[in-house]
């Protein structure tokens, strides 16, 4: 019920198999026999904003401390492996790099808007490399074809992309508060697709105004 990507495992997906290893690797040892040190990679918001400990900034956002999220996490990046493979691993690196970072930053503004609209006070996030995975639901709700494999009841279809949706669902629900970091990598992704738009524009437009001035030339 995933879907299919014209091959099996991590076969030309070298950034998607070490996002899978490394931080699952590193989730499971802090989880069960590092705990002393889950410490120093907590999202914690507060000593981010009072101490600057801007550093947590990376730890808090890299490695899962809730098992839960590290294996809904791990088979979201399985799945849209098939991004990595159709862009090229360097293209692929460089959107989740930028999508890591915006988010980061809309992890941000959204607590501040929280408490300044709802009055919550939002002190920590739940830890992990969750924003660009939750990012990579705009290409994969806009760009992965919608294949029906059966149908519940006569009514309800079961596709290639439900147990994907599934996943994202559960990984949404499983924190309090990681609806803030769903919402940051969804707008981060997007707002990286536009900036992509206006400058393929703003080089089209260049090379447009410069063709032009070549042939006036001659």
């Amino acid at each position: 019920m995933f879907t299919s990507t014209g091959s099996n495992g991590l076969y030309k997906a070298p950034l998607s198999k070490s996002l899978l290893l490394v931080p699952s690797a590193l989730s499971i040892l802090l989880t069960l026999l590092f705990q002393h040190y889950q410490k120093f990679f907590a999202y914690n918001l507060q000593a981010i904003k009072e101490d600057f400990q801007i550093w947590r900034l990376v730890c808090g956002r890299t490695i899962c401390l809730d098992l839960k999220d590290t294996f809904c996490s791990s088979l979201l990046i399985y799945n849209f492996r098939i991004f990595e493979r159709r862009y090229g691993s360097r293209k692929f690196s460089s959107f989740l790099l930028g999508a890591w970072m915006l988010s980061a930053l809309f992890d941000l503004l959204l607590v501040e808007i929280a408490q300044y609209i709802f009055g919550i006070t939002i002190n920590s996030l739940p830890s992990g490399f969750l924003g660009p995975v939750f990012a990579l639901f705009v290409p994969f709700y806009s760009s992965i074809p919608r294949v029906q494999v059966a149908q519940v009841l006569g009514h309800f279809s079961i596709t290639n992309k439900t147990l994907v949706y599934i996943l994202g669902l559960q990984l949404l629900t499983s924190g309090s508060y990681i609806w803030i970091l769903a919402l940051s990598g969804l707008v981060s992704l997007t707002v990286l697709k536009i900036m992509c738009c206006i400058k393929h524009s703003v080089m089209y437009t260049i090379r447009a105004v410069h063709l032009d001035s070549t042939e006036i030339t001659e």
